[in-house]
């Protein structure tokens, strides 16, 4: 098959499945905390996966990796710190700049967001052969290690 066919269907292929798992994981997760049920938009969910999986603590840097202004950003922490979901921190080695955290109500629902995820990818990952899912593990591995040597090429 002609490669630029190939990339062609890989495209469709990954962007498939990105729509389908990114509406199958929640659009919007309704997590029950106490006696509140909070609802979580995608980038809602996006910031308090990035503060605890990925280290990102700066309202900058959030914004920057998901492509809205920090006074969007802003806004969700300044909700988030109300539901006490994160926690700012002021960074002692330079009093000026705030750190954010996860705090306990951002825990739960983090537990439930990974949950969900794992859920998800289990009922249909199980289904695939463990040579198919090793051969899958691989690719996307390589694929993801392209993405991020080219990233670092051109900061």
């Amino acid at each position: 098959m002609e490669r630029q066919k190939i990339i062609k269907e890989l495209e469709d292929v990954v962007l498939d499945i990105t729509l389908f798992l990114r509406h199958e994981i929640g659009s919007e997760i309704n997590c029950e905390i106490g006696k509140s049920v909070i609802n979580l938009s995608h980038n809602q969910q996006m910031i308090l996966f990035l503060i605890e999986k990925k280290d990102i603590k700066h309202v900058k840097d959030l914004a920057s990796y998901l492509s809205i202004s920090p006074s969007a950003v802003s806004q969700i922490i300044a909700k988030f710190e109300q539901q006490d979901i994160v926690i700012r921190e002021i960074q002692l080695s330079n009093r000026r700049t705030t750190l954010i955290k996860i705090g306990p109500k951002g825990r739960e629902i983090l537990n439930e967001m990974d949950a969900i995820k794992s859920n998800v990818f289990v009922k249909y990952l199980s289904k695939m052969e463990e040579e198919d899912l090793l051969s899958f593990k691989k690719s996307f591995h390589k694929f993801l290690n392209i993405i991020v040597e080219h990233k670092e090429e051109h900061e």
